[in-house]
This record gives structure tokens, sequence and C-alpha cells, in this order.
């Protein structure tokens, strides 16, 4: 944890404790802004401690959303959450759900739950590999280095030898064969077999890791079946990357909704930025695909003034502290936060 990470949290624990929150909370200047939560993955297994900023527990999940319901929170599909900011009609402590990417632990835990507490809420869905039967590459990379992390790595092509006990040998094993695998052009079909090559070298059961879907997306027929029980699917690129060819921005979209679309989506006209990447203009090339909204990795609340394709949200994860959620909700913890410029990393 960063310094400044550690002071704001102490802050955040200070002010919670002094029961600050709840009257901030229901305060008129917080009915005047939308909190807008985003979430990546539950555990299936044990990705929280892989990588805990993507990754939480399920029982954690099943926390935070007994908490909106102990502060009554007003939970809003995005749409009219939006609409409402806008509009400055929002309800007492507004709030909207979002979920990034479409790992399989969406459907198999998380919106179980959000049905079961009868809270809307919009998947950000990346398609690719939702319509192939491979892992995620790059996150089944890392992951299979920090599972077999007692075993050492020796490769002929590439050459490459690592001591995965040391997570700097990980991360240097990571990049090399991350650079390999992109400057050789593989296919999704290539890194699949890769992926089961290295976790047999180094003592992984990649058997069992595809049994219980880490790093795997939601099938069509999955999304399918939740958009019909209620789900606001929306666009989140077929590839998850951003190009800075307008062209290439375009066909990205393009793909992403034709999928959405044929899962039952209606008219997807909501978009976030993959990784939180974005640059000025890209508003005007999501105005041009008929996009009405836009949201980054940036902390805050959403306000009246907001611009719709540059919005903040709240970023909650496994390393979040219930202090750190509840000064969130109540916008204490956004107004703690550094505001930073426009990012300009991430992109294909």
């Amino acid at each position: 944890m960063s310094f400044i990470r550690f002071v704001k949290s102490n802050l955040l624990q200070i002010v919670d404790s002094a029961g600050l929150n709840a009257p901030i909370l229901n305060s008129p200047w917080r009915k005047r802004r939308l909190a807008v939560i985003c979430w990546h993955g539950v555990s299936n297994d044990d990705e929280h401690r892989w990588d805990p900023g993507l990754f939480m527990r399920p029982e954690a999940l099943r926390m935070r959303l007994g908490q909106l319901r102990a502060l009554k929170c007003n939970v809003l599909p995005l749409a009219e959450g939006l609409a409402r900011a806008r509009s400055g009609s929002l309800p007492p402590r507004a709030v909207c759900l979002t979920v990034d990417d479409g790992d399989s632990s969406f459907h198999l835990l998380a919106w179980p739950m959000l049905r079961e507490f009868g809270f809307p809420a919009t998947l950000y869905w990346t398609t690719y590999y939702s319509t192939h039967p491979y892992a995620v590459f790059d996150p089944m990379l890392s992951y299979l280095l920090w599972k077999g992390r007692q075993s050492t790595l020796a490769l002929s092509d590439p050459g490459l030898r690592c001591d995965l006990r040391d997570p700097g040998e990980r991360r240097r094993a990571f990049t090399a064969l991350y650079e390999f695998a992109r400057d050789n052009a593989w296919t999704g079909q290539r890194k699949e077999a890769f992926l089961a090559e290295l976790a047999r070298l180094i003592g992984v059961d990649y058997a069992r890791i595809k049994s219980r879907r880490v790093l795997h997306m939601i099938s069509p027929a999955e999304a399918r079946s939740m958009v019909a029980e209620g789900l606001d699917l929306q666009l989140h690129t077929h590839r998850h990357r951003v190009p800075r060819n307008p062209d290439l921005f375009a066909a990205e979209l393009a793909e992403n909704s034709r999928i959405l679309r044929e899962v039952g989506a209606k008219a997807p006209a909501h978009f976030c930025y993959p990784s939180g990447s974005y640059l000025a203009e890209f508003a005007d090339w999501l105005r041009e695909s008929r996009v009405e909204s836009a949201t980054t990795c940036q902390f805050g609340l959403v306000e009246r003034d907001s611009n719709p394709y540059f919005l903040p949200r709240l970023m909650d994860n496994g390393t979040s502290s219930t202090a750190e959620f509840r000064g969130g909700l109540s916008g204490i913890a956004a107004l703690l936060s550094r505001r930073h410029g426009v990012p300009r990393h991430g992109f294909a």
C-alpha cells in the first residue's frame, strides 16, 4: 500500500468510526450526486489472492450488497441514474452498479446475488473470449506463473529460465512471454496450447482451473439468459482495447454491439473504457457511434454537469475496506481523491 493510500484509508476509517458518513450520505449535497460503483471479478477459486485489485471474495460482494440495503441506497438502472443526474431529479442516496468485462464469475456468483437482493446492474461486456473456448491469455499467463511460484521455469522457445519464487522473476517471465506471443502473432488457439503446456511444466493442474472456469468469460448463452432475467448489457469493445485510429475504434464498437444485440441487448448505448484508458477525442468518436455515455476508472461521483463521455466511478475491489466503501458512497472518499490527467497507457 502506498503512503498516500495508507493516509487516505486511515482518514476514512476515522470518519467512519466518528459516524460522519451517514449524515453526509443523507445530505442535500449528496442527493445531487450519483455513485456509480465498479466491480470486476468475484473469485471462482483463489483469484482474490492472486490479484485482489481485480477480484474479491464472494462473501465480500455479499457484504457490499448488504451494506447498500442497510444504508437504504436507491439502486437505479444505469440509464435512469444518468438521466436523473442530468435533470437534477435523483432520489436520496442514489447508486448504480456496474461490472466490467464479463468474467465467468459474474454469471456463476455475482448475478445470482444481485437477483437475490433485487438490485439492477449493468455489465460492460467485452466479447472476443466469450465467443472462443479459451482462457483470457494475459491474466491467465500471470495467474499460472503465480500458481507455480514454488517452481523454476525453463523454456527453450523462447529461451527463458526463471525462479518463480521471486516476484520480480515472475514479472520478467510474464513480460518475456507476453511480448513473444505478441511479436509472433499467436492465435487464440496457439495461446491456449501454450498455457496448457506452461501449466504442465510448472506443475499446475490446468484441467482443474478450466473446470472452475477461472479467468474465462461468460458465454453468449449465459449472457442471453441473464438479459432475459433483466441484466443491462452494455459496451466494452470486442477485444478489450481502445485503438487510437477512429476507424478501428468504430469497428471494435460495432463488433461488440453486434454480439450484444444477438443475445438480446436492446440498443446498447453506454460504454466503459477498457482499462480506463481514454483520450479527449474519444468523445467525438463515441458520439458518432451513437453512444450516450462512457465511464472511466477515475474515482468520483457523477454530478449534473459531468461530461457524459468521461464519467467517474467508485472503484471497489478486494483491497477496499468497509470504511473505504462507505466513504465512497457518502462522497467523502471522492473529496479526498486526487484527480489525475488523461491516461496515456493501455492502448492496443
